[in-house]
């Protein structure tokens, strides 16, 4: 180092003579040692990938011979791999910070189809962060879209043409490892798919179910709570965007889980759970991928239902059914919630019950004149009436709840009764009255 002067170590396999050709090679025309390397560089992940050794193992062969942080992220832009040097100086968390927000994109990369037709491979950046840090970026390309983004990250003034050769070729590398992986997982998927369809639908035979659930890669021994998730409305996003924003959540769930559109209609989750008392989890992940959903899509309308525990696989036909029926019911009743089973009560009768003409003349004939009354006076006897016996007839709390003085409440209470010719005095007139408004309340086409 006092004599500025080079020494190389190489390996006991390299001669002399070699080493002096490579030398050489690199001293008279760089450029094209450098794009010789890059090569090497992409074989290199090429094999490593084939060998399924990983994204992470290959991430650290890019870092290893740029001598840089090397960032691999998806499409979200949520880390799957990150390599950082030994002699690194740079702070890590602002650069992870500021390259988790996509506004920090070279605007071609924002959206991942234009980024697929850029028509350059590699962009560089000056980082949001302390004085100059760089980083090169290159999307990670599959199909007609980005899938992911590769970064090199290190100071601006040492990102050089092998950095950017190293950045180009290991997206390439990167982007082979993903399609593997994604038919993969495409083909597990396709296996699950075909077990759960003849599952529910109950077209396969037992033994056909004990030697499929052994290929699941799912533990179907555990007691299982079944969440079922759907678009409601017209001009709503497709059901395979909603099947990966459930996926996102489930990514980060602590419990192993299947998902699967079934028959093309519902987006269903199989979550296993510690035990048969365990439905609160499963309760929390249908909140939190409910809040995920509506984040992601704020003008979507979402149902959802969940039933539970299945505590074997031959109970998940029934609990699925269970889990649909919750959902579909929320959906009429309004909940705008994921939907327990459980917490149906007499819905789960009512529902078996309101298409016998009899009991729907009865719905009819004690509802509909308050539905006729509000709708020419422009009044809310029905919703009223809801109130009423959601507070169990307590007459402060229900005014309370609807913003109305005691005396206004009991003078609609008497044009109630009036109206339907039912005394909220007599039991079985109060509970007919009850029954009819929550046969009322699953017809679609009920108006108030």
């Amino acid at each position: 180092e006092r004599l500025d002067l080079p020494i190389l170590i190489a390996p006991e396999t390299i001669t002399v003579r070699e080493a002096n050709r490579t030398i050489a090679a690199l001293l008279v025309d760089r450029q094209s040692a450098t794009n010789e390397r890059g090569l090497q560089l992409y074989r290199a992940l090429s094999e490593m990938s084939r060998e399924e050794q990983g994204l992470q193992a290959m991430t650290d062969l890019v870092a290893k011979l740029t001598g840089k942080i090397v960032l691999v992220q998806d499409k979200r832009l949520e880390m799957k791999a990150l390599s950082v040097p030994g002699q690194n100086q740079i702070e890590l968390d602002p650069v992870l910070e500021a390259l988790s927000r996509r506004e920090e994109l070279p605007p071609a990369l924002r959206n991942r189809k234009a980024a697929a037709r850029a028509p350059q491979s590699c962009w560089q950046q000056l980082l949001p962060v302390e004085e100059n840090v760089g980083r090169l970026v290159s999307p990670i390309i599959s199909g007609d879209r980005a899938r992911g983004y590769v970064s090199v990250i290190g100071p601006a003034d040492k990102l050089d043409m092998m950095d950017t050769l190293a950045v180009e070729h290991a997206a390439a590398a990167f982007a082979l490892d993903m399609a593997r992986t994604k038919a993969v997982s495409e083909a597990k998927k396709e296996l699950r798919g075909n077990f759960l369809e003849g599952l529910l639908a109950g077209t396969l035979p037992q033994k056909e179910i004990d030697r499929l659930a052994g290929r699941l890669d799912h533990d179907t021994t555990q007691p299982h709570a079944v969440l079922t998730f759907a678009w409601t409305g017209e001009n709503q996003p497709s059901l395979r965007r909603l099947e990966t924003a459930v996926n996102w959540v489930l990514v980060n769930h602590r419990r192993p889980a299947l998902l699967h559109i079934y028959a093309g209609e519902y987006v269903c989750i199989f979550a296993a759970l510690k035990s048969v008392d365990d439905m609160g989890s499963a309760a929390a992940l249908g909140r939190r991928i409910q809040e995920a959903v509506q984040k992601e899509f704020p003008d979507a309308s979402l149902i959802a239902g969940m039933s539970g525990p299945a505590e074997t696989l031959a109970d998940w036909p029934r609990v699925y059914t269970e889990a649909v029926q919750a959902m579909q019911l929320g959906e009429r009743l309004q909940l705008g919630e994921v939907v327990a089973f459980s917490s149906l009560g007499v819905y789960q009768l009512l529902v078996q019950l309101e298409d016998i003409p009899a009991v729907r003349a009865f719905t009819e004939g004690v509802i509909g004149p308050l539905v006729a009354y509000d709708q020419k006076h422009n009044s809310s006897l029905a919703l009223t009436m809801d109130a009423y016996f959601e507070h169990h007839g307590n007459i402060s709390k229900t005014a309370e709840s609807l913003f109305i003085h005691r005396n206004t409440l009991l003078y609609r209470l008497e044009r109630i009764q009036d109206l339907t010719g039912h005394d909220l005095n007599q039991a079985n007139m109060r509970l007919g009255l009850h029954l009819a408004l929550k046969l009322w309340q699953l017809r679609s086409d009920k108006e108030w």
